[in-house]
């Protein structure tokens, strides 16, 4: 009788802890959305003011390029709730076609893609841009995911440690250094030296190989002369206020007249051609300049937010594939973020690379919603172990 009793009780307080989990999973997976739909909220606004001197002087009109990131928000919208309701399981079988079809389109865009700024990056059809680059941040990271949890016993030997990771982030780097895309490269290896950081693989494997790659970034950086003439630009931009170091000047000037509050919404001045790019890779200048410290540091908490509900959703996941996947998407995003912020603000190089849910572009917008979507569905199904 006392040993029914006895399991009776284990099985309620076993439900119990399974419900408040899934409680828990819901609320995480509410503060993600939460948390994206706030971004795009911002990112549509800005994006109309930053965007409107731009509109008029290449469409003529100022709302052209907010009518096209509004079409951008609501395919991105569809794309995360169909992603929240997929099975993240399902990549698993998904992963490799997705990734053929990624070097297939990297292969197309340097053959009929699209040249803006010295990059072959886009491939245009139907009046829509398309960049393959976007897709290849999600397959490197689900490919990655699948074959280190199928090689998760083999992980101590360099072959079984160094063979996919050459295979999946070298064919995809090499392809898009073609483009040329340094930044995006960075990128994609960033996010996956975190999903090698969460797997299996041994600590010291995985800091080696990413002192390894730091180092081919920096050789990188340096064969190029318009990326030296970026990093000379970045090292001292008042020297060279009027060529390498333009943008980031205008980007300081903008931020600097944003003040605690900003100028206000509408109001920007960097906007009327003194800052490049102002609606796409320096929107969050604008965003300091019209609402100021206090826009500019929310944005910033907004993703000090969503990394660390990506990663209690990685630690939660019901198996080490899910882990490896929110851990990489939450990289993705957050880094991404760092990247592009840390440019505006002048404590790394100018990449080129958006503000997810910010920038104008509408490839790199439902992108990162979708993988949003992706998240959202780990978090929901952390319950179930």
């Amino acid at each position: 009788m006392t040993t029914n009793v006895t399991s009776i009780a284990r099985i309620r307080t076993a439900a119990r802890v399974r419900a408040e989990r899934v409680r828990s999973n819901n609320r995480t997976s509410t503060v993600l959305l939460l948390v994206a739909v706030v971004l795009v909220v911002i990112g549509l606004g800005e994006t109309m003011s930053a965007s409107s001197t731009v509109g008029i002087d290449q469409a003529a009109d100022r709302f052209h390029f907010f009518k096209r990131q509004l079409i951008g928000v609501g395919i991105g919208l569809v794309a995360m709730l169909v992603a929240s309701r997929i099975p993240y399981r399902f990549y698993r079988r998904a992963a490799l076609p997705l990734y053929l079809v990624t070097l297939v389109a990297l292969v197309a865009v340097l053959i009929m893609g699209t040249t803006r700024g010295g990059a072959q990056r886009w491939i245009v059809a139907g009046g829509f841009n398309f960049q393959p680059s976007e897709l290849a941040k999600f397959s490197v990271i689900a490919l990655l995911a699948l074959l280190m949890e199928r090689k998760a016993s083999n992980l101590r030997t360099w072959a079984h440690f160094l063979t996919p990771v050459l295979f999946v982030v070298g064919s995809v780097a090499g392809l898009l250094m073609l483009q040329p895309d340094l930044g995006t490269t960075i990128l994609i290896g960033s996010a996956a030296m975190v999903v090698l950081w969460v797997s299996p693989a041994p600590a010291t494997k995985v800091i080696l190989l990413g002192l390894g790659g730091v180092l081919a970034a920096m050789a990188l950086a340096l064969l190029a002369e318009y990326r030296m003439e970026r990093i000379v630009g970045f090292l001292d931009p008042w020297s060279n206020a009027s060529s390498e170091g333009y943008q980031l000047v205008q980007g300081y000037y903008a931020l600097g007249d944003g003040g605690l509050f900003g100028v206000g919404l509408g109001a920007s001045r960097a906007r009327w051609f003194y800052l490049p790019n102002a609606h796409t890779d320096f929107i969050f200048a604008i965003i300091g300049e019209e609402t100021g410290l206090v826009g500019a540091m929310t944005v910033i908490a907004l993703f000090g937010v969503l990394a660390v509900a990506g990663w209690m959703v990685s630690s939660r996941a019901p198996d080490l594939f899910g882990r490896m996947l929110a851990a990489g998407i939450t990289a993705w995003l957050v880094f991404q973020a760092l990247i592009n912020i840390g440019g505006v603000l002048g404590v790394m190089p100018i990449t080129g690379i958006a503000l997810p849910f910010i920038s104008f572009g509408s490839t790199a917008l439902v992108a990162s919603m979708a993988a949003l979507g992706v998240l959202v569905n780990i978090s929901q199904q952390g319950g179930n172990r």
